[in-house]
């Protein structure tokens, strides 16, 4: 009997790597993969699994769509606090300092600009207490287009113009920041025109982590609904895929860390400070469950939805793909 043809889209991550050079088993099943591809909450005909923005699918979950069933495989995370920029000769150094301020974005359902905002209110600045300008970030990255499961910015908000770009708009002095999920290129320049805005950023996310007990996660894999239940064998078969993936780069990387002068230190550090994150897998440990309550709470805090999603009914489709099995 033929292997059943699954058709995915995903990022090619370095954990990611074993399965994309087919060094991970997949009983049972023809993974087809595909990089390339943008990332979707459509799921197009033909397509059984995808990369998904986690902050979206949270959005879905909130309003009762359950189209697509998410696993839980956070294979996207990071902290946001790195990411506002703003002119090298701003006054500006704290995220406290964006209360009143001009705030530019090119996305704002994106998961990366939802946990942007998060640190931001946890410096004590609200999402009503700054004064929002969405549009294109430069030239090279226009603004998102959006989906069906975008929500609508705060009233007041600004958007550019066409021919307008954040970038040009920080460069004049016309807006104070700019928050976006990959910094442009004058960023990393050591006497670049622009800066991050928090200048210690990793101090001030080792404190967050540390208070909050918090890795944001802002990508998952999720699988369309009717696949999953026809063949739930073939979703637990991918989910172990993606964790062995993982284990073996993990195992690699702890072996091999040369890709920067400090990586090794880096992962000493995940070793000691982020085991509950590691692998970034399951619902199982008190950092995931964590940070899925946070998600849930700040999508109702910056009014994103007029009632929160449960935390644990996020996985809930996928505990009970489980469940079918072991029946």
């Amino acid at each position: 009997m033929s292997d059943l043809q699954l058709n995915m889209t995903l990022r090619a991550y370095d954990h990611l790597t074993p399965l994309f050079l087919g060094d991970v088993p997949t009983p049972g099943i023809k993974l087809n993969l595909d990089h390339r591809a943008p990332l979707t909450s459509a799921f197009p005909e033909g397509l059984a699994a995808a990369e998904v923005s986690f902050n979206r699918y949270v959005l879905a979950a909130a309003k009762g769509d359950d189209s697509i069933i998410g696993l839980p495989a956070f294979i996207l995370r990071g902290f946001r606090h790195r990411n506002y920029i703003v002119r090298r000769d701003s006054p500006l150094e704290t995220l406290a300092d964006l209360r009143g301020r001009k705030v530019g974005t090119n996305s704002w359902s994106d998961t990366g600009t939802m946990w942007a905002r998060a640190a931001m209110r946890d410096a004590g600045v609200e999402v009503s207490e700054v004064h929002w300008v969405i549009g294109d970030l430069d030239e090279a990255t226009p603004l998102k287009p959006p989906t069906a499961l975008d929500v609508d910015p705060p009233k007041g908000t600004h958007f550019l113009r066409s021919g307008e770009a954040l970038m040009g708009k920080l460069r004049e002095g016309g807006i104070d920041a700019v928050t976006t999920a990959f910094m442009p290129e004058p960023v990393f320049q050591p006497n670049g025109e622009f800066r991050r805005l928090v200048r210690n950023y990793r101090d001030v996310e080792r404190e967050f982590h540390h208070r909050t007990g918090v890795y944001p996660g802002f990508h998952i894999v999720a699988v369309r609904r009717e696949f999953a239940e026809a063949h739930p064998e073939a979703v637990m078969t991918l989910y172990h895929a993606l964790r062995k993936s993982w284990d073996i780069w993990w195992s690699k990387a702890k072996k091999f860390a040369e890709g920067s002068p400090w990586a090794m230190e880096e992962i000493e550090t995940m070793v000691r400070d982020f085991s509950g994150d590691t692998p970034p897998f399951g619902t199982e440990t008190a950092a995931h469950r964590r940070m899925l309550a946070m998600i849930c709470h700040e999508q109702f805090a910056q009014g994103l939805i007029s009632r929160a999603a449960r935390p644990e009914d996020l996985f809930s489709g996928f505990e009970n793909l489980g469940a079918r099995i072991a029946a």
